[in-house]
């Protein structure tokens, strides 16, 4: 059966409309960085919802296998959905890495800490986004840097403009190796959402600095699914035998400043000048220690949609106001 040309004609024209105003939704926005002592230019792509007013917004984080569309992707249409900016940082593109699974000092957490404190910068002075109403969730490496970043001893002196503050923290299945000696945060809520039988992250690290951390009043609330993997709101399993796995190392924080790792009670570093662990000489010993190789995870049917659901309650009581 033959198409009238005019009927392919008004066909491309609805399709050329669709890409124009799929284009009109996404934006990409660009914020100072660092690697290795070195000033460089981070990306965060911006994925709108419909219609042009001021609107809240969420960052996503992503974890050690960097940007992906069937984690990242779906929790960015899923936000998109309910009216709100979903911002995926690249942190790892412009550093030129593709992945820090078998070497997670490529990207260290500091850095990672630091794009976080920049893109809650860039995004308060956008004309579409409700500075007041910013988020931010991460996966695995992400989820480090989304609870870290609740933390007042890492936002004091950022130059963040008047008080300005993550609304709603939200880390999945993050690891929890800094423990701070009692800690203070931000005040806004945290949502710490973890694997019960994750074995790369662990989960007591996290379940432990959660308690110390409502203890010392933070807002937070610790969910674990049980018997759900890392990356249980993935895609795909996986199991990398070179994978580097800290979830035996905990660096406790004592009140001269300096750090112990759990264990062994030997010393593995102070605080630096921005508040994050900095590692001393006898730390790689330390380490290595505690240090194993050898991770895996993969999705959960069952906690995948569980997590969405409690993710989504989240972001309406705290970003919507619903």
């Amino acid at each position: 059966m033959q198409i009238p040309l005019a009927r392919l004609g008004l066909l491309a024209a609805i399709l050329t409309s669709l890409a124009a105003s799929a284009a009109a939704r996404e934006e990409t926005i660009t914020f100072g960085g660092r690697h290795r002592g070195q000033p460089v230019e981070i990306t965060a792509a911006i994925r709108w919802p419909a219609g042009s007013g001021v609107v809240p917004a969420m960052v996503i984080h992503h974890g050690s296998g960097g940007v992906n569309e069937w984690r990242e992707g779906r929790y960015a249409r899923e936000l998109v959905a309910m009216g709100v900016a979903a911002v995926r940082i690249d942190s790892f593109g412009p550093r030129g890495v593709r992945q820090t699974v078998t070497d997670q000092m490529a990207v260290d957490d500091a850095e990672f800490n630091r794009d976080a404190i920049a893109a809650l910068k860039a995004l308060a002075v956008h004309p579409r986004i409700d500075r007041t109403r910013i988020g931010i969730m991460g996966f695995s490496k992400g989820a480090v840097s989304a609870l870290m970043v609740s933390h007042e001893r890492l936002l004091s002196d950022k130059g963040l403009p008047d008080g300005l503050r993550y609304a709603l923290h939200i880390p999945i299945y993050p690891t929890c190796y800094v423990h701070y000696h009692q800690p203070r945060t931000s005040g806004a809520p945290i949502y710490l959402l973890l694997g019960g039988a994750d074995t790369y992250a662990g989960v007591e690290p996290c379940t432990t600095y959660g308690e110390t951390l409502r203890q010392s009043g933070a807002r937070i609330e610790v969910k674990v699914y049980p018997d759900a993997p890392h990356g249980f709101d993935g895609g795909v399993a996986y199991n990398t035998p070179s994978g580097e796995n800290y979830s035996r190392c905990v660096a406790v924080q004592r009140a001269d400043g300096t750090y112990v790792e759990r264990t062994t009670g030997a010393v593995v570093g102070t605080s630096g000048p921005d508040g994050w662990l900095v590692l001393g000489r006898q730390a790689m010993k330390v380490i290595a220690a505690c240090r194993t190789l050898g991770v895996s995870g993969g999705p959960d049917e069952r906690a995948r949609a569980q997590a969405m659901e409690d993710f989504k309650g989240y972001v309406r009581r705290h970003l919507l106001g619903g």
